[in-house]
């Protein structure tokens, strides 16, 4: 059986919207500034959580019970 050429992580974002007890409602338009918000904030930071030598394979969003889950499937070479 052939090895396969890469080495894959993951990496798993959870993002809950501060509110006081409200849930938001997606569909409203200041609830869209807040999650555009807070997706602009783990996008900025990304590329620090992402070491060097990895690249992004695919990425995933997922809203599952008033959380944000954002993951990145990375990969690099084998050495």
């Amino acid at each position: 059986m052939a090895r396969h050429p890469y080495e894959y992580k993951m990496l798993v974002e959870y993002i809950s919207p501060a509110q006081d007890s409200r849930i938001p409602h997606y569909s409203h338009e200041p609830d869209q500034g807040e999650l555009t918000s807070m997706l602009t904030s783990v996008v900025t930071h990304l590329p620090e959580a992402i070491g060097e030598g990895w690249e992004v394979n695919s990425h995933s969003l997922t809203l599952a019970k008033n959380t944000l889950i954002v993951t990145v499937l990375l990969r690099r070479p084998l050495s």
